[in-house]
């Protein structure tokens, strides 16, 4: 176990011992820096890279009109609380949803546009442009994290996952999404988790449970921190108390504003398809899944397939094709190598097999494939 980890974090010879951290942070400033500008110069109305996408301005709305109305956000379809808010933006969207379709750590995420919103001095385009730059930041410290795990874990196609996770994170940033902050916990969990911080790794699941519901698909990983977190201590003295109470009481918010807001959800359910409703589509997912947790089982990487289950499983639930939706897939290749690997070449191996999982099966689940970024970006510069 600590030959495998002390493999995963050889410096070459000359450098620092801080370079890893030190490329990852500038890595992420890169990110932000060389995207920030295209939201500043373009024409989207909205701020958003293909003039459409609304989510950071519905969410920093509904954030105002949960100040306003309490757990009404959760309870009651948008439409029927979002008049007269003074709101200075009001975005007449998610009518028959409820105005938070996620767990309360929205709140805290959308709280800082709230604050620069409500006075009403930006123009509404500037304002749009303002939610797209605080959501790119969002995405660049998920991409920060992703480095980290990447850093953390053994050697084998990390750039090639690195690839997967600047497609997909930039296109989020661009177009507004907030997703990446699940993203981003799950990152720094999978890396405290290698480092043996088995409580901070909790901590961090905790985060990401409190910011959407597809945090589930880090269920796997937080058992196993959990497992490794009390191993060995004795019972009741020894165990992690506090962290303990943060994971219940997390996870227990995140039920409870499920339930609240199911409901609110009717008129939307009696309208929605399952995406995987296509027999042919649903039969391709479940033999690429198939072969692909075979493989992985085969090479003893449960984290990884208890993942890919979990992931195929929401994708049997998906009733929108949202591309977005389909960014937890990244997590599969995040989760080889957690548990002690054999070898990095068989790490290589592993995680080019789940990276061509991941990009077969994601336009099938979630219409669009990850590079459809560079798509939007021709027709940006063409405009």
């Amino acid at each position: 176990m600590n030959e495998s980890r002390t493999q995963s974090s050889v410096v070459e010879p000359g450098s620092s011992t801080h370079a890893p951290g030190v490329i990852a942070r500038q890595l992420g400033w890169a990110f932000f820096l060389t995207l920030a500008w295209i939201p500043i110069a373009n024409t989207s109305p909205y701020g958003d890279l293909s003039h459409w996408y609304t989510d950071h301005l519905h969410h920093s709305f509904a954030t105002w009109v949960a100040i306003k109305k309490g757990l009404a956000i959760y309870t009651e379809q948008f439409q029927t609380i979002w008049s007269e808010s003074g709101w200075p933006y009001p975005l007449k969207s998610w009518g028959n949803m409820p105005g938070y379709a996620y767990p309360p750590g929205i709140f805290v995420v959308f709280l800082p546009l709230v604050l620069i919103g409500k006075p009403g001095i930006l123009s509404p385009r500037a304002f749009g442009v303002c939610a797209v730059l605080w959501m790119l930041a969002l995405a660049a410290f998920a991409f920060h994290s992703v480095l980290k795990a990447l850093q953390a874990l053994p050697p084998g196609s990390r750039f090639a996952t690195g690839i997967l996770a600047w497609l997909i994170l930039s296109q989020m940033g661009l177009q507004g999404f907030f997703d990446s902050s699940y993203i981003a916990c799950g990152g720094y969990m999978v890396a405290a988790i290698r480092r043996d911080k088995h409580e901070r790794a909790l901590q961090w699941f905790s985060a990401a449970s409190l910011l959407h519901f597809r945090s589930a698909v880090l269920i796997p990983l937080a058992a196993y921190a959990f497992q490794q977190a009390i191993r060995g201590r004795r019972w009741p003295e020894g165990w992690p108390w506090r962290t303990i109470v943060l994971l219940l009481s997390s996870g227990l918010i995140c039920v409870v504003t499920f339930f609240l807001m199911y409901p609110a959800t009717a008129a939307f359910r009696a309208e929605a398809v399952r995406v995987l409703s296509n027999p042919n589509a649903q039969a391709v997912v479940i033999v690429i899944s198939l072969v692909t947790a075979a493989i992985l089982l085969k090479a003893r990487e449960y984290l990884a397939t208890a993942t890919l289950a979990i992931v195929v499983g929401l994708a049997e639930l998906e009733v929108q094709n949202f591309w977005w939706h389909g960014a937890m897939v990244l997590f599969v290749p995040l989760a080889i190598g957690i548990r002690p690997a054999s070898t990095n070449q068989v790490a290589t191996w592993l995680r080019g097999v789940a990276l061509f999982w991941c990009l077969a099966i994601h336009p099938i689940v979630w219409r669009d494939p990850p590079g459809q970024v560079f798509m939007e970006f021709v027709k940006f510069f063409k405009t």
